[in-house]
């Protein structure tokens, strides 16, 4: 029989005056200064914290994440991308269509006149000096060399969040019925990173194929349900719900994000958010769908379940005035949606 190691644990005691620290000095997370609602709602990207975006192909992850990106990239934030689904530069394309809210990401020729009246020296400059690290790799390398490059990201540039698109490029699989222990052994070993590490991981993955196409539980997820329990947040990517572009609260072309799970705000679970669609390229904050349980408790109802439309109240974030006025201004011409005028559905 293995002799057992001698019994590890700690009294009270002495933890008690770390946990106190840690309430008072809080590590700054991350807020995106494009989406103060959603950085207001989450608290933004923690450090040592893994979180999952899951959505059907084709809803725009890729492109959410070059919009977060580009957001980073004017707060001057140091973040790493690993876009091997698409590559480097398709994610390069895919942040300047996000800054100057046109297409160029088409495979269309772009006059160069259009170019230059929008990329100035200026703007050029400001994204060669950008603070954004992109791995080189366009298909398949192992989770340990992963580790490695993130490992050395942190220590070397001081990147403090990371976009891994997606995981399925990760995964050693031999057979069938070894994929959901690979995932689970990849997903465990990138939420040990975290733990010891200062850097917050957003990785994407896929659903199991749905009747609708849309993924409304985290259970919607492809593997097992050690991913989703092991992970600190989990983000579900949806096209809108018809109730919703019935009620004129959201275009088809708009985009839903929902909140699944979230461990350090509990009450941000069941809201959801939904991202108006420029030109395909760009997102820009709308309503936040909250559950009726009260207008400021946006927990789901005990006797809902997770995928289910219920009672929303339509909301706006205490930290929303700026994101209004980026918006607007934005949208220009295109209806304000950020009224009162659908309550619920």
């Amino acid at each position: 029989m293995k002799k057992l190691e001698t019994t590890k644990y700690e009294h009270i005691s002495h933890a008690l005056s770390d946990s106190i620290a840690e309430i008072l000095r809080p590590e700054p997370s991350v807020r995106l200064y494009d989406f103060p609602n959603f950085s207001h709602l989450t608290g933004g990207f923690r450090p040592k914290e893994f979180t999952i975006l899951c959505g059907a192909t084709g809803t725009g992850k890729t492109t959410l994440l070059a919009n977060w990106s580009n957001s980073l990239v004017g707060q001057e934030v140091p973040h790493f991308v690993a876009s091997v689904e698409t590559g480097r530069h398709d994610f390069i394309r895919r942040i300047i269509s996000a800054r100057v809210r046109r297409d160029w990401n088409t495979g269309d020729l772009v006059p160069i006149e259009e170019v230059k009246a929008a990329l100035t020296e200026i703007e050029l400059e400001r994204l060669k000096n950008a603070k954004l690290y992109l791995s080189l790799y366009e298909n398949r390398f192992t989770i340990e060399q992963l580790l490695h490059d993130l490992n050395y990201m942190v220590q070397t540039h001081g990147v403090k969040v990371a976009f891994i698109d997606n995981l399925n490029f990760f995964m050693e699989v031999t057979s069938m019925n070894h994929t959901i222990v690979e995932m689970d052994r990849v997903i465990h070993e990138l939420i040990m990173f975290c733990k010891r590490s200062p850097v917050h991981i957003v990785m994407v993955m896929h659903p199991k194929k749905t009747i609708d196409g849309r993924v409304d539980s985290e259970f919607d997820i492809k593997g097992s349900s050690t991913s989703v329990q092991e992970a600190q947040n989990v983000f579900l990517f949806n096209r809108p719900k018809e109730e919703l572009v019935e009620k004129e609260i959201a275009d088809q072309s708009d985009r839903e994000l929902y909140v699944a799970k979230m461990r350090r705000r509990g009450v941000a679970v069941g809201t959801r958010m939904i991202l108006r669609n420029v030109d395909g390229v760009t997102y820009l904050e709308g309503p936040m769908l909250c559950r009726n349980k009260t207008s400021t408790n946006t927990s789901p109802s005990s006797s809902q379940s997770p995928g289910s439309t219920g009672n929303y109240t339509q909301t706006t974030s205490v930290a929303s005035t700026l994101g209004q006025t980026r918006s607007s201004m934005a949208r220009g011409a295109r209806r304000q949606t950020n009224s009162n005028e659908h309550s619920d559905w």
